[in-house]
């Protein structure tokens, strides 16, 4: 009889894995399959499940990553992560009324969880939902009112709801308090460019020196001067910017667009072949290369760039009576 917990624990065992080897699936995907082996020998962790979720979520398996979310909240109801999560998987797979409904069920466990509420009200400014989502912000400024992201909320929703002024009040109010909201400088920036307010510039140039590198931020800066005449100002950030990506197509785009206008065809045209080239189903790259073989008298080469741009946006009509001009030309 002493015998019988050793035979006892040969049969557990033995069971396990049985059950082991019937809910392991192999998929061939190495990562996943191990994730789903742990899965199988502990199925009543809940982490596991929301790190294959994770898992599954990156690479677009939306109803499986959402099933495993469904697990995680059953084991733990009380994981404000498990609901975040599963509310960015809803709102991808165009399920927002069910990801909307898992950040309030998490700010209904947690009311004072400022990075819930916050998601919250981001959640319901995405769904065009102004009105509640400046009471959630509200609801966070109530206990802490310094809260930079909160007024940057409030500045979005203000934004949406044409109401400029309050807008530019809430962004300047979310910059005191933290002065590395860059996308709070920028659109600072863009509402004041809008009222033709030459301070915008200063918000620009506030954006770029949080980060000397932030792309976004030496774009936006770029553009305003081109829009206003600084040329080669423009150009020189527009080289910096690709100095710092390469590939990132608006400034090699906006370059060659100046250089058209600075009668530079020959580095207008390198920079349209580079864009052709890095991103090649982008439309305009073809359509401005066309005008410079154009400008350039090479309508052969101008005809099959302007018809590639069509061909890549069908509704492009810039390039179907850039088309019909050439040919009413040859004809």
């Amino acid at each position: 009889m002493r015998y019988l917990p050793f035979l006892l624990l040969l049969v557990l065992i033995a069971c396990k894995d049985k059950n082991t080897s019937e809910t392991f699936v192999k998929t061939g995907d190495s990562i996943l399959d191990q994730m789903s082996l742990d899965i199988a020998k502990n199925p009543s962790k809940a982490e596991l499940y929301h790190t294959r979720a994770k898992y599954l979520y990156e690479v677009e398996s939306y109803d499986q990553a959402i099933r495993d979310m469904h697990s995680a909240i059953q084991l733990d109801s009380m994981n404000p992560q498990y609901y975040h999560l599963t509310a960015d998987i809803f709102l991808d797979y165009y399920k927002s009324d069910s990801a909307l409904k898992a950040m309030e069920k998490v700010v209904s466990l947690y009311p004072d969880r400022t990075s819930s509420l916050l998601k919250l009200s981001e959640l319901q400014h995405i769904l065009k939902q102004y009105d509640p989502s400046i009471s959630t912000v509200n609801d966070i400024l109530k206990y802490d009112p310094q809260n930079a992201e909160a007024y940057f909320m409030l500045g979005l929703n203000f934004r949406e709801m044409g109401e400029s002024e309050r807008a530019i009040n809430s962004f300047q109010t979310a910059v005191e308090n933290d002065p590395e909201l860059i996308d709070a400088w920028l659109i600072l920036g863009n509402l004041y460019e809008q009222a033709k307010d030459t301070r915008a510039l200063d918000y620009y140039n506030s954006a770029v020196a949080v980060n000397p590198e932030n792309v976004q931020a030496l774009h936006s800066k770029a553009y305003y001067l081109q829009n206003h005449g600084k040329i080669e100002e423009a150009l020189n950030i527009y080289d910096q910017i690709n100095t710092l990506d390469l590939d990132y197509k608006e400034a090699h785009l906006n370059k060659g667009i100046l250089y058209i206008e600075l009668d530079n065809n020959k580095r207008a045209l390198e920079e349209f072949e580079i864009l052709c080239s890095t991103h090649p189903t982008f439309h305009l790259g073809y359509y401005y290369r066309g005008v410079v073989n154009q400008l350039e008298g090479n309508n052969e080469a101008a005809l099959n760039d302007f018809q590639n741009a069509l061909n890549l946006k069908s509704d492009f009509t810039r390039a179907q009576e850039a088309i019909d001009l050439i040919n009413g030309q040859i004809n």
